[in-house]
């Protein structure tokens, strides 16, 4: 029997974020001014992990930090909430990875991030990732090493065992796109992109077409996240446009870990294409309300009593 709901694979990292800021300074005498600033337990995996404990769901973490206190913060930060971490290698003598965000007074944000340390899937016990109902893997495009051949023999470990199998590719690590994608297409239960992640990946440009090509090449279901517009998702011949939810954004870093998380969640309990999208629309927004993505969410019943009130009155 599955040990937990879902196994998340992939980036585990510490988020810096500075809010509100009015300028990066280019010398030592000028100083720039922040409103906010936030530390949180991140990384793509980190994110969808939390997000879907938050939700209720049991849920194991599997990647690599460093050697370090930061490390030992993650760890600490993903027990108190009951995610697994067994899977979590840790590397000796390596930092664990930090991205600082800025988030400017005109809504523009832009990144920096420390090395994101490698996965090696022979670290791994294979054995161990495919316990869940669900295996999910977080950031694929970030790691050239797994591309094709590795992430297809885990991906087939977990479809022996009737794993529903889910894939976010985040941003490419080498500026490829669609051909990471080649033999792995035919492996997946559910594809999670952003507009720009899946137009690069099916080379069409217009989503709709995108989210048809991904699932002529194989894709069980395609969910193409649209901010606050909603989503557009894809099964077989139904395409689906579900607008939006709408609240007030304070921050939507990690908004698509948190849809992604929701929406697993949401096939895990066998609803159907449309109710899970309805669903994932509000997790992901509500998640925008406050700094962590996974602070905001509540219990998977709070939030489908909101998205069938939302829905049913829209």
């Amino acid at each position: 029997m599955p040990q937990h709901d879902l196994t998340v694979f992939g980036e585990i990292a510490i988020d810096v974020i500075l809010a509100g800021v009015d300028q990066v300074p280019k010398r030592w005498s000028v100083l720039g001014k922040v409103k906010a600033a936030r530390i949180i337990t991140a990384g793509t995996a980190g994110y969808v992990a939390q997000c879907f404990a938050k939700l209720g769901g049991h849920v194991a973490v599997a990647g690599k930090i460093g050697s370090d206190g930061i490390g030992k913060l993650l760890l600490q930060d993903f027990r108190r909430i009951g995610i697994s971490t067994k899977d979590v290698q840790v590397q000796t003598g390596a930092s664990t990875e930090i991205s600082t965000v800025i988030v400017y007074l005109n809504g523009n944000k832009s990144s920096m991030v420390t090395k994101i340390l490698p996965l090696e899937l022979n670290e791994f016990n294979i054995h161990n990732l495919t316990l869940g109902r669900a295996l999910h893997f977080a950031g694929y495009l970030f790691y050239p090493n797994l591309w094709r051949k590795q992430a297809s023999a885990l991906f087939k470990a977990a479809k022996r065992e009737e794993e529903l199998v889910s894939v976010d590719p985040q941003m490419s690590a080498t500026g490829q796109w669609s051909t990471p994608f080649r033999e792995i297409l035919k492996h997946l239960d559910l594809l999670l992109l952003d507009e720009e992640e899946a137009r690069r990946v099916s080379r069409q440009h217009i989503v709709p077409q995108a989210v048809k090509r991904l699932i002529k090449d194989g894709v069980g279901i395609v969910a193409v996240k649209t901010g606050a517009k909603g989503c557009v998702v894809g099964h077989g011949d139904e395409i689906l446009t579900v607008r939006g939810y709408k609240t007030k954004p304070v921050s939507t870093i990690g908004a698509g870990d948190a849809f992604d998380a929701a929406f697993i969640f949401g096939l895990l309990q066998k609803w159907n294409l449309k109710k899970t999208a309805q669903f994932a629309n509000v997790v992901g927004a509500i998640s925008t309300t406050e700094y962590g993505c996974m602070n905001a969410i509540a219990s998977a019943n709070s939030m489908k009593r909101i998205s069938e009130e939302y829905y049913h009155n829209s």
